[in-house]
C-alpha cells in the first residue's frame, strides 16, 4: 500500500468532509485511512458505516495527540504517511501534490499551504528567529494565494496539520509524547534533520482548508513553554541567526552574460533567492558551477557540480556546443519541455534533465484598465476629484489601473502618436465629467469599439455605455469594482496558467536542483 492517511478526531462532520474530498481526489494508488475517536461514544456508530479495510476507526480516550498518532503509525501499512490534524480538508490536488514532491530522494518531510474558509492564508511553513524560536509563515491578512507563498520553499520545520513523510522513517522517531499540547511536529522535523540530513519542503500546491481555523492562532510564534527550550534547544543547532534562515545551502558560482542582458537577470533572481551564490567571479572551491547558458562553458571546472542551462537547439550556431556541453556536465538545466525532448533525442539520459520554466514578473498580472481623455477645468465639472479618490484607492488599484491620454490628471500618461490607439489599449473610457456637452472622446472611443463609464451626460444616454449617477464617487467605484471582478475571472483561465510561474518559482525550482544534486553525489548532510 503507498499511502497511509492518519486522522486524530472528535467530529464526524469533519471526517464525512475529509472521506468525501480524498474520494473525489481520485488518487491513482492505494490508501488506507487510520482514525484515531476521541469523540463521544454516542455518535460513533454514524461512522461506523465506513469501516473497512480502507478506513479503519480506534477509539481512544483520553486524547492525546502525539501518542496516539504513534499508535496509529505503528499499525498502518503504506509506504507514506500523511498526518492531518482534525478539520484538515486537503483540496483535490493537495494529496497528489504532496506524493509528487516527496518521490524526490532528497526530499524527507512535506507541508501544506493551509487556510481558513475565509480563503486567509493560516500556514505555509515554520520559520526560526533570532532567538531560535519558532514562527508560523504566515502573512497576517494575506490570501492563501499571495505571491509570497504560491512557490514551494524548503524550511526547517512544517505543521502536523499536514505533514507528509515515510512510514519507516517516522516510527523510527515518533512525535515526543513528553511535549505538552503542541511543538510536536516542530520537534520532529528537528530530529528527522538531524537522523536523516533530507529537506524538509513547503509544498504551494498542497492546498487544505483548515475548518476548525489553525491548530494555533495564526502567526503563533511559540508553543507552550514547557517545550518551548526543548525546541530551541535543537533548532539552535540547525538554524542560523538570521531570521528565518535554513543553514544549509550550497554555494553556487554562476557564470553568464554581463548585466542589462536577460541571462544576467536569470543568474540574479537565482541569487537573490538562494543567498550563497557569486556571478561571475572565481570560486573554485564552490559546491556548484552553473553557466546561464551553455555556450558560456569553455571548459570545465576541475571541482564541483557542473550544471549548464539549455535554450535551444540549432545546429547552424554552436550545435556542437550544445551537444558538447550536455554530454560533459553532471546536470542539464532545459528551459522547456520541447528543449528537454532535444536533449534526450542526443542521447542524454532523462535523469540527468530538469525542466525549470521562466515565468513572468507578478507584476504581469491581469487588471482592468480604464482611461480617461480631455483636460480638466476650473470648478471641477471634468470630476477631476472623482479621478484623485479613485486613484488613492487601495482596492481599485488592486485590481484596476487608471491611465490618461494627457497631463493635468495626476495619473500615468500613455501617449499615442495616434489617439485611436489609445482607445484600443484600454479596457473602458472613463467619463467622471458632472457637466458635458458631448463629449467628444466618448463618441471616439466607441468609433474603436471602446465602451464608456460614464454618467447621463451630454450625448451618453443616446449610445450604449455602462452607467453610473454623475458626481456619485461611491457608485462610479462599485461599477469599477464589478467589472474589474468580471474582467479578471475572464481572464483567469488563462492568468492562472501562470500560477507559482514567476521570478522566485524560477529560483525556488533551481534550489530543488541543487539540494538534489548535493544529496545525489555528496549524501545525506552533505
Amino acid at each position: 500500500m503507498k499511502l497511509s492517511i492518519l486522522v486524530a478526531s472528535r467530529s464526524v462532520k469533519h471526517i464525512l468532509a475529509l472521506l468525501d474530498a480524498l474520494g473525489a481526489a481520485d488518487l491513482p494508488y492505494m490508501f488506507e485511512v487510520l482514525i484515531s475517536w476521541s469523540g463521544a461514544s454516542s455518535v460513533l456508530s454514524k461512522l461506523k458505516v465506513f469501516q473497512n479495510r480502507s478506513v479503519v476507526i480506534i477509539e481512544q480516550k483520553p486524547a492525546h495527540y502525539s501518542s496516539d498518532t504513534n499508535a496509529l503509525a505503528r499499525t498502518a501499512k503504506g509506504e507514506f504517511l500523511l498526518l492531518l490534524k482534525d478539520g484538515v480538508i486537503p483540496d483535490s490536488g493537495a494529496v497528489a501534490a504532496a506524493m509528487d514532491a516527496i518521490s524526490s530522494d532528497y526530499i524527507g518531510i512535506v507541508g501544506a499551504n493551509l487556510r481558513s474558509h475565509e480563503g486567509q492564508l493560516s500556514h505555509a511553513g515554520v520559520l526560526f528567529n533570532e532567538k531560535c524560536e519558532p514562527y508560523i509563515r504566515t502573512h497576517r491578512g494575506a490570501s492563501w494565494t499571495d505571491e509570497r507563498v504560491r512557490n514551494d520553499m524548503f524550511v526547517p520545520a512544517v505543521s502536523g496539520a499536514f505533514l507528509l513523510v515515510s512510514r519507516e522513517e517516522f516510527t523510527e522517531i515518533g512525535f515526543d509524547e513528553d511535549l505538552d499540547v503542541a511543538g510536536e511536529d516542530i520537534f520532529f522535523c528537528l530530529e528527522y534533520r538531524r537522523k536523516f540530513g533530507k529537506e524538509i519542503l513547503y509544498v504551494a500546491g498542497a492546498s487544505a482548508v483548515q475548518t476548525n481555523g489553525a491548530t494555533r492562532r495564526a502567526g503563533s510564534a511559540l508553543p507552550p513553554s514547557s517545550g518551548l527550550a526543548k525546541i530551541t534547544s535543537l533548532a539552535c543547532e540547525q538554524v542560523k541567526g538570521e531570521r528565518g534562515c535554513v543553514m544549509r545551502k550550497p554555494g553556487v558560482r554562476i557564470i553568464t552574460e554581463q548585466p542589462g542582458w536577460i541571462l544576467h537577470r536569470k543568474a540574479t533572481e537565482v541569487q537573490r533567492h538562494l543567498g550563497n551564490v557569486k556571478i561571475n567571479e572565481d570560486w573554485p572551491e564552490a559546491d556548484i558551477h552553473y553557466f546561464i547558458n551553455y555556450g558560456m562553458m569553455l571548459e570545465r571546472p576541475p571541482s564541483g557540480i557542473v550544471v549548464a542551462n539549455f535554450t535551444h537547439y540549432d545546429p547552424d550556431h554552436l550545435g556542437d556546443r550544445f551537444v558538447d556541453v550536455a554530454k560533459n556536465v553532471d546536470h542539464c538545466i532545459a528551459v522547456s519541455r520541447a528543449t528537454a525532448d532535444q536533449l534526450r533525442a542526443l542521447g542524454i539520459p532523462k535523469e540527468k534533465i530538469s525542466v525549470i520554466l521562466v515565468g513572468a514578473d507578478t507584476r504581469f498580472e491581469p487588471r482592468l484598465t480604464l482611461g480617461v481623455v480631455g483636460r480638466p477645468y476650473k470648478g471641477g465639472r471634468k470630476g477631476e476629484d472623482i479621478v484623485r479618490n479613485l486613484a488613492k484607492d487601495s482596492e481599485i488599484a488592486a485590481k484596476t489601473r487608471l491611465v490618461a491620454a494627457n497631463s493635468g490628471w495626476d495619473l500615468p500618461v500613455w501617449d499615442f502618436d495616434d489617439m485611436a490607439d489609445f482607445y484600443r489599449s484600454i479596457d473602458y473610457l472613463l467619463v467622471p465629467s458632472r457637466l458635458e456637452g458631448g463629449p467628444v472622446p466618448f463618441m471616439e472611443a466607441l468609433a474603436c469599439g471602446t465602451l464608456a463609464i460614464a454618467p447621463p451626460v451630454g450625448v451618453v444616454p443616446q449610445f450604449p455605455h455602462v452607467g453610473y449617477p454623475a458626481g456619485d464617487h461611491q457608485a462610479l467605484r462599485d461599477t469599477i469594482l464589478r467589472l474589474a471582478d468580471e474582467h479578471l475571472s475572464y481572464r483567469e483561465h488563462l492568468s492562472s496558467r501562470m500560477f507559482g510561474l514567476d521570478w522566485y518559482g524560477w529560483a525556488a525550482e533551481h534550489d530543488k536542483v541543487f539540494r538534489g544534486l548535493m544529496y545525489k553525489i555528496h549524501g545525506p548532510g552533505w
